[in-house]
């Protein structure tokens, strides 16, 4: 019974690799993937097997591919064999000659291809997944690939997409700087538990390089993506950590902007029980953020139906909707409530000047060799830089501001 249970989910996912259901979720082809050093030597015999010859070209291209095939092999990934599509962008590693293999590779068997699928709402685009034949050449290649980035600092457009710009001494400095974060971050033995941690920053910028531009971690457990309580365990070279924050750091950089020093904490403003401070902070951020009222409260209600124990925990203490938050949020913050509601233009151009004092910090560590893993607005550290980090965000802030920010340790 038991085995013919196995049978039929196995027969299931098999009808369903392939679907145009499956096909719809692919995943983009990322020419940051490669593969590790170790398994070189599989990419020259696969380079054999297909007829090609084993030249630098053709041996990078390949790696970028299998690794792009090995990291996704659950689902298809979508790749243009438009050859004008591979051709001189600052965003791709691997060249045209990608295409050739993708096709040779499918004429061995080595990959699944669905030439030409139609996307809802957009263009047809190939998809591609790694076959049980390729598969069985990396059975002993660790669960990650290499995650190794090709512009560290990446502009995208309104849909999000990837945009060409010419670097300026801006985005030069910012180059340099991730650089040497990224090199003395990956030289450090950083772990959570057992588990090494990846540590490649690159900054993202929205349509221009004044909105937005916060510094970002990709990769295979990569230390952006562990919850508060899980960054509670890592370790930077043996050593215990601790993150600092910069309390409400966009109301405050809106004072700031204001020429206004604000005391005090600007969520709790409204209401001091410790209970309200997560919705009163989802609030006050959607009101930076929305395009109007309408959106902010819808916001903010749509997160007390999302979380049940919160809601039934602020009913305690009389909050029952946002609407009133907001209103008492327009009375508190007056100086700055010519900020709410102005559309993510605000929000973008706050996150660009806290991404700018980040940078700032994390150039300061990594300029001394000194590991720091920056998370947007806090940072962490081994335990005993945990004075300078304290000192060195202080400084920053007031260089950048003028003002003084509270500066809370998380642990």
């Amino acid at each position: 019974m038991k085995q013919k249970i196995l049978q039929d989910a196995k027969k299931q996912v098999e009808q369903y690799r392939g679907s145009p259901a499956w096909l719809q979720d692919a995943v983009p082809f990322d020419h940051a993937w490669s593969l590790p050093k170790e398994h070189h030597r599989v990419v020259s015999e696969i380079l054999k097997v297909c007829g090609v010859p084993d030249r630098i070209e053709n041996k990078i291209n390949l790696e970028i591919l299998c690794a792009n095939l090995i990291k996704q092999s659950r689902k298809p990934i979508k790749v243009s064999l438009n050859v004008n599509d591979w051709k001189g962008s600052q965003y791709q590693r691997a060249g045209p000659n990608t295409i050739r293999l993708i096709n040779r590779m499918n004429e061995e068997g080595l990959i699944g291809f669905k030439k030409g699928f139609k996307m809802t709402d957009q263009a047809r685009i190939t998809r591609i997944w790694a076959t049980e034949k390729l598969l069985s050449y990396f059975k002993e290649i660790p669960k990650t690939v290499i995650y190794n980035p090709v512009n560290l600092v990446e502009l995208r457009d309104e849909t999000g997409n990837l945009k060409e710009y010419n670097d300026t001494a801006k985005t030069h400095r910012i180059k340099t700087i991730l650089k040497a974060a990224n090199n003395v971050n990956e030289s450090a033995d950083l772990r959570y538990r057992h588990h090494k941690l990846h540590a490649f920053l690159i900054a993202i910028f929205n349509r221009k390089f004044t909105l937005y531009g916060r510094l970002h971690t990709r990769g295979y457990r990569h230390y952006q993506s562990f919850s508060g309580e899980e960054r509670q365990e890592f370790t930077i070279n043996g050593d215990r950590t601790t993150e600092l924050d910069f309390s409400g750091l966009h109301p405050h950089l809106l004072y700031a902007k204001e020429g206004i020093q604000f005391f005090g904490d600007p969520y709790s403003i409204v209401n001091e029980n410790p209970i309200a401070r997560p919705f009163l902070k989802i609030i006050l951020l959607a009101l930076l953020n929305a395009k109007d009222e309408t959106a902010a409260e819808r916001a903010g209600n749509y997160w007390l139906y999302k979380n049940h124990w919160e809601r039934d925990q602020l009913k305690k203490i009389g909050i029952t909707s946002a609407r009133p938050i907001i209103q008492a949020f327009k009375e508190k913050h007056q100086p700055i409530t010519h900020h709410f509601c102005t559309g993510k233009e605000t929000g973008l151009k706050i996150m660009n000047l806290d991404a700018t004092i980040a940078l700032d910090i994390v150039k300061h560590f990594t300029s001394q060799k000194i590991p720091i893993l920056a998370i947007h607005d806090s940072f962490i550290v081994q335990e005993q830089y945990g004075d300078e980090l304290r000192k060195t965000m202080a400084q920053i802030y007031r260089k950048h501001t003028g003002f003084r920010i509270p500066i809370t340790v998380e642990f």
